[in-house]
């Protein structure tokens, strides 16, 4: 199977800044890691700061011919650039170097493409490398991977000559399924909102700690939901997982640990995974995970600010966590707002996180009211599911039924109505 980034591939990495961009450094130094999770080697960076772009090649000759003499020196075959490249100037470059060229948004789309697990996660993948192939296909014999965006790692294995009507073929087909998936998560999102429990949905920039998140809500929960995979890599899980938790004031809720975002994330990667981030627009509170110990935090931080934004996703209530306080050099972040929805603490090692609790708690308790109720005998299995799902004090047996106090989602008014005695403001 070709592949672009080989195990332990020697690579050096190349930047073209024109200074409008605010975490150029920052960037570079995602990309070198990038280029470790692909399974490649950084062995040499090299950087040109430009008024404007060379339009063939974003660099200049003189730069580019240095970028040629260090490839030499140190028997790198794999150029990859910052900067998304269109197909003219990765062909340009290519022929400049004499080298394979690639740009952060192949790479990205070659990590996503390992790491793709179900076969939504490959559809969506796959959606996005045709779409990026789709651009790029100028200078290119053949379009043979069914990974296709960028010829390398792919959901399957499937040799093909592709020309852009074939594409344009394969991208109707992978979308028609995908909106086939939409109309099933769809089906669960109703499903849980007839539930009439709120829903909160954990996002932030990969390897935040989103997922060791969920997996402590979940130990520390009256539910036994199963665990999500967690490993130390950026992009460890490509698909939401939603799992239902309890709080430990007994209200439950249903909490969703989404895909990580990343700096500079191709639009084809986002256009694809909307099927996926669907979830974040309904979430009645978000909880953006931020991880504190980084010197890229603010970039972290802004880059899911806009992402958020770009998905529509602006009117929830939200939640600020900045977790490995144990690893800060400063007891706060500068460019955090002051605001008492900011919370600092670290997953992994605080021995309570009661003042999380505590949190999420005050911004839900608007959404569920205190009831007094009351049942016939005959519906007693009304009163065990509620029992089952919600806080539940005072229960009473009487002559004519039970009586007992609940407290309940605002939706549950309705449902119970002819049950309901009273309400608690």
């Amino acid at each position: 199977m070709e592949r672009h980034v080989e195990e332990r591939e020697k690579v050096i990495t190349a930047a073209v800044w024109d200074g409008d961009h605010k975490y150029n450094e920052e960037s570079l130094k995602e990309l070198n890691d990038l280029v470790e999770v692909a399974g490649g080697i950084v062995v040499g960076t090299v950087t040109q700061r430009v008024r404007s772009y060379h339009p063939a090649t974003l660099m200049g000759k003189g730069k580019l011919e240095e970028l040629r003499r260090e490839a030499d020196r140190k028997d790198v075959d794999l150029i990859i650039f910052d900067q998304e490249l269109t197909g003219i100037q990765m062909r340009e470059i290519e022929k400049q170097l004499e080298r394979n060229v690639l740009d952060r948004t192949a790479l990205i789309l070659d990590i996503f493409a390992s790491r793709a697990r179900t076969d939504v996660g490959k559809l969506q993948v796959y959606l996005a490398q045709l779409e990026y192939g789709k651009s790029h296909l100028i200078g290119r014999k053949n379009y043979s991977r069914l990974g296709g965006g960028i010829g390398t790692r792919g959901p399957g294995e499937q040799k093909l000559e592709i020309d852009r009507r074939r594409i344009r073929e394969d991208i109707t087909r992978i979308k028609k399924k995908l909106e086939r998936v939409k109309a099933t998560r769809s089906t669960g999102r109703r499903q849980r909102e007839r539930s009439g429990m709120p829903t909160i949905a954990l996002v932030g920039y990969t390897n935040a700690g989103k997922s060791s998140m969920m997996n402590r809500l979940l130990r520390e929960s009256e539910s036994k939901g199963r665990e999500v995979f967690v490993r130390d890599m950026p992009f460890a899980s490509l698909d939401p997982d939603t799992r239902r938790i309890v709080l430990p004031d007994g209200l439950a809720v249903y909490v969703t640990d989404t895909v990580g975002f990343i700096s500079n994330l191709p639009t084809t990667l986002i256009e694809a995974f909307r099927t996926t981030l669907e979830e974040l627009k309904d979430a009645d509170l978000i909880i953006h995970v931020i991880d504190g110990s980084g010197d890229d935090a603010e970039l972290r931080y802004e880059t899911t600010r806009k992402l958020l934004v770009d998905l529509e996703v602006r009117d929830a209530r939200e939640i600020l966590f900045v977790n490995k306080r144990d690893l800060m050099t400063e007891k706060k972040l500068p460019f955090m707002p002051v605001e008492d929805t900011v919370l600092y603490g670290s997953i992994k090692h605080d021995a309570s996180i009661d003042y999380f609790y505590e949190a999420v708690e005050r911004e839900i308790e608007s959404l569920y009211v205190k009831v007094g109720m009351s049942f016939s005998y005959n519906d007693m299995h009304v009163v065990e599911d509620i029992t089952n799902h919600f806080p539940v004090e005072d229960f009473e047996y009487e002559n004519r039924g039970v009586t007992l106090t609940a407290t309940l989602p605002k939706t549950y008014l309705r449902r119970y109505e002819k049950q309901i005695r009273r309400r608690y403001v």
